[in-house]
């Protein structure tokens, strides 16, 4: 303790002791209007709107705090743990209550003190294992329900840390990285695992983790020959609908293709069908992966190759089987065979159409003052020569000259857009609105804030300054392929048959 300040900061002191053994410590907080009020030490049932918070640390139970706020329920935890650990004190095993259930938990507890009461965990206490005895003979516990020998390796990933941490995930382990800077400006980075020491690397900060994440990788596939590989699914794109146990049949499969990635393609398909789709990687000899295609509880196809790659054959040879047997519905939208684009200067000409077309009218004052000086109507002028419609109103904003509203010509209003695709909606059109790639962020968002106003599909293509917006209506499967039928071809739409019988 530092002395000549008025206030310790127990927090600070407590994390700076723990952080020198290695680890930190572990805060669990819990609003007091979740804890059943028989679960509340009674001094502190004043505090309806506040906080409790338990300090752990290695999984051990030290205190819990209480107070109106967060950070005052930590501080008040902090508090208490260190003048606890000012004392005697041993680890013993507990029986704790979390919710409506009792478990055991590893706890701080005095020396001398026969009897403690222990509020309430505010997390579930783990089943504790023996992992061996001391010197004394006295049992170590674990507080973790699995040792790190147990450990089972998910390979559902690129690299080493994405295997460790998924797998970490996958067997309700924890794996941390902690860092340290060497005399020679490096750093060392070490894997821990259950908090045991796995592995260690060196190099940069972002480089020392990816050695010890792939020096660990390598002692647990030695140390655990007896386990096989996980097999883990990936990329669930598609989805029967809601309410519905039935599986779908591959033989009503429409291969939807609106890209040249295979793997697009697949997930388009799948939500196209409504159906699933999932990839299941297996590790073969080496660097070499087998991974397959299974649509709908169906193994489409597999390809054998290094993992980057062997997901984008798989599904290459998952197309082009459908391909063979179903139909496919081809989106023909791409970039520089677009027709009919909509310009910026055809949004505001269509507009201004309408407000041509709109009569001015009889009570309007200055169609009242233009009759009484013997204007019948038709163009201004002795002669009728002068212009036949009004000047149309420029909206000037702010306290800007008429000189600075040079940027805003060309700026499309927000009912110039709607007026289209109201037009849109209420016809019969079966082609798509294409807007241009001119358009701004902001006006392609308030195209889509306006389509889904009028129940119409939006989605943007491209990128960057190539970037365009589709509108067009939404259309059910089996509408689309009925039309399709009919007519060959709907809009950017386009039916191909089966390639082979």
């Amino acid at each position: 303790m530092t002395s000549g300040s008025d206030k310790i900061n127990y927090t600070y002191m407590l994390t700076r002791c723990i952080q020198a053994c290695k680890t930190n410590p572990e805060y669990i907080y819990a609003p007091l209007k979740e804890i059943p009020p028989a679960d509340i030490p009674k001094n502190k049932k004043l505090l309806t709107d506040g906080y409790a918070c338990e300090v752990r640390c290695q999984n051990i139970y030290l205190t819990t705090g209480y107070a109106g706020s967060k950070n005052g329920s930590r501080d008040r935890a902090t508090e208490l743990a260190v003048k606890l650990l000012q004392k005697r004190i041993e680890v013993r095993v507990v029986r704790r209550k979390f919710k409506h259930k009792i478990g055991e938990d590893l706890v701080v507890c005095q020396i001398g003190m026969l009897s403690y009461d222990f509020p309430p965990a505010l997390k579930p206490p783990e089943d504790l294992v023996v992992l061996g005895k001391d010197a004394s003979g006295q049992p170590i516990f674990n507080a973790s329900a699995k040792h790190w020998t147990n450990f089972v390796i998910t390979e559902n990933a690129n690299d080493a840390i994405g295997i460790l941490n998924n797998s970490a995930s996958f067997n309700k382990m924890s794996v941390e990285y902690k860092y340290e800077m060497m005399p020679n400006r490096t750093w060392r980075c070490r894997v821990f695992l259950q908090d045991h020491c796995l592995a260690e690397g060196y190099g940069t900060k972002k480089t020392s983790k990816h050695a010890a994440a792939d020096e660990a990788l390598k002692i647990l596939q030695k140390t655990q020959p007896t386990h096989p590989s996980v097999k883990s699914s990936q990329c669930h794109t598609g989805s029967s609908p809601k309410g519905s146990g039935k599986k779908k049949d591959i033989k009503d499969l429409v291969v939807y293709e609106n890209s040249s990635n295979p793997v697009c393609t697949l997930n388009d398909t799948a939500q196209f069908n409504r159906m699933t789709v999932e990839y299941v990687y297996e590790r073969m000899t080496g660097l070499r992966w087998k991974c397959k295609v299974i649509l709908e509880s169906e193994v489409i196809a597999e390809a054998v190759g290094v993992k980057k790659t062997v997901k984008y054959e798989a599904a290459g040879e998952a197309v082009k089987t459908l391909k063979k047997t179903q139909p496919t519905v081809i989106n023909n939208l791409k970039k520089g065979a677009i027709e009919d684009v909509i310009s910026r200067n055809e949004i505001q000409g269509r507009s201004a159409e309408e407000a041509y077309k709109q009569q001015i009218k009889e009570d309007n004052i200055g169609n009242q003052l233009l009759r009484k000086m013997g204007w019948t109507g038709g163009g201004l002028g002795k002669s009728g020569e002068g212009i036949r419609e009004p000047i149309s109103v420029k909206e000037q904003h702010k306290r800007e000259g008429l000189g600075l509203d040079v940027e805003r010509v060309n700026k499309i209003a927000k009912r110039d857009i709607e007026q289209i695709i109201r037009n849109y909606a209420r016809s019969e059109s079966h082609s798509d609105l294409t807007f241009s790639r001119e358009l701004t962020n902001d006006e392609r968002k308030q195209i889509h804030q306006i389509a889904q106003k009028y129940g119409l599909k939006s989605k943007s293509h491209g990128v960057g300054h190539d970037r365009y917006l589709v509108v067009g209506r939404k259309r059910r499967k089996e509408d689309l392929l009925d039309q399709l039928k009919q007519e060959g071809q709907v809009g950017h739409y386009e039916l191909v048959m089966p390639q082979a019988n």
